[in-house]
């Protein structure tokens, strides 16, 4: 009788354990199929939430979805305040188009953007430089940068936001071209409530020879949210700082670009997650030269690009599709707008998003762990 009720409450502490464990329905779905319900979500939910849930849905988010896609940020000329995230996805039979208004705490500049946060500078107050939180909407004013150019953050000011993978950290960097050249850097938590630093501390500026008037650089091309890279007008180099060990460097150039008879004319932007220039040779060609050893600026060219006659117009980069197939490229003329160019078939397709020359295009760059 004893061994009769001792079973019975084995039996019912078993059954009530197994009440208490939740089960994690998700894992009897075969991959394609929670694949297919994940990527309905939106990709800032993808990119910064959901795939942190579990290992199986990192790979997946990761490995299937994020990686044909690519996103960046138009800002209206209109308003100050007025921009909208454009999401472009791979997709079997093409290119498919998300567009998203943004809401903004204040009118606006928007400079840079790396993983889930926005650089921006209120042009109306002086000082006035924030980041801001694209999913929690939080915003944080950084403390005044006291460089040459009096706070003001003029168009002789290049500005970035990078991600320390290694520390965990973010780092703002204001670089005055001067002359002379000044750099000052400062370090904030993941939590943007608090800082590591509460001031901005300077760095050292090699001397770089560039001539007379070429101190008009703009922002920098960011590469993997570490590596930032100017046009400085110069046939040689590009000036670039590694922000992980927050060191400037001269990149070469490759060799047909490095010519002081003939005046060429490029453009730099992040092809999946390196450093890339189209090279206008003529109104209608270019040629697409990527550096996938940046220890040893070693360029490799990859093919030369031509665009109908009806383009019409030098055409400037704004991103890749992270597979590397698709370029999307800006013209000014006669209609201003975005197209997309199949490096595959050398194929080019009108996207409906109308750009002006005026209206900038901010690309989002991650640093791997967050693609």
């Amino acid at each position: 009788m004893k061994m009769a009720i001792r079973k019975c409450r084995e039996e019912a502490e078993v059954e009530q354990t197994m009440k208490k464990v939740k089960v994690d329905r998700s894992s009897f779905l075969l991959d394609d199929i929670l694949f297919d319900i994940l990527r309905r979500l939106p990709a800032d939910i993808l990119r910064y939430k959901a795939k942190f849930v579990c290992r199986r849905w990192f790979n997946i988010i990761t490995n299937r979805i994020l990686r044909d896609h690519a996103s960046f940020i138009v800002q209206r000329s209109s308003g100050l305040h007025t921009a909208f995230q454009v999401v472009i996805r791979e997709e079997k039979q093409g290119l498919e188009l998300e567009q998203q208004q943004l809401d903004m705490p204040c009118k606006f500049r928007l400079k840079s953007w790396c993983n889930e946060f926005l650089l921006i500078v209120d042009p109306n107050r002086k000082e006035s430089l924030y980041v801001f939180n694209l999913m929690t909407k939080q915003a944080l004013c950084l403390p005044g940068c006291m460089a040459s150019c009096g706070g003001h953050y003029t168009s002789k000011c290049g500005l970035a936001l990078a991600f320390d993978g290694f520390l965990g950290i973010y780092k703002a960097i204001h670089v005055f071209m001067g002359p002379p050249i000044e750099c000052k850097i400062i370090v904030f938590n993941r939590d943007i409530s608090s800082h590591v630093f509460s001031m901005w501390k300077k760095i050292q500026v090699p001397s770089y020879d560039m001539g007379e008037g070429q101190y008009y650089w703009g922002n920098p091309v960011s590469v993997q949210g570490r590596y930032f890279h100017w046009d400085v007008h110069c046939s040689k180099y590009l000036v670039s700082i590694d922000m992980v060990k927050e060191k400037f460097f001269q990149m070469s150039l490759p060799a047909e670009c490095n010519d002081d008879r003939v005046k060429r004319q490029y453009s730099l932007f992040e092809m999946s997650g390196f450093l890339a220039l189209l090279d206008n040779v003529s109104w209608n060609h270019a040629d697409l030269w990527i550096l996938k050893d940046i220890q040893r600026m070693k360029w490799e060219k990859l093919q030369s690009i031509s665009v109908p006659s009806y383009v019409n117009t030098r055409i400037y980069p704004v991103c890749s599709v992270i597979s590397m197939r698709y370029l999307i490229l800006k013209k000014s003329s006669p209609k201003p707008g975005l197209f997309s160019y199949d490096l595959t078939n050398e194929v080019t397709k009108e996207l409906n998003i109308l750009c002006r020359d005026s209206e900038p295009c901010v690309v989002h760059s991650a640093v791997p762990s967050f693609l």
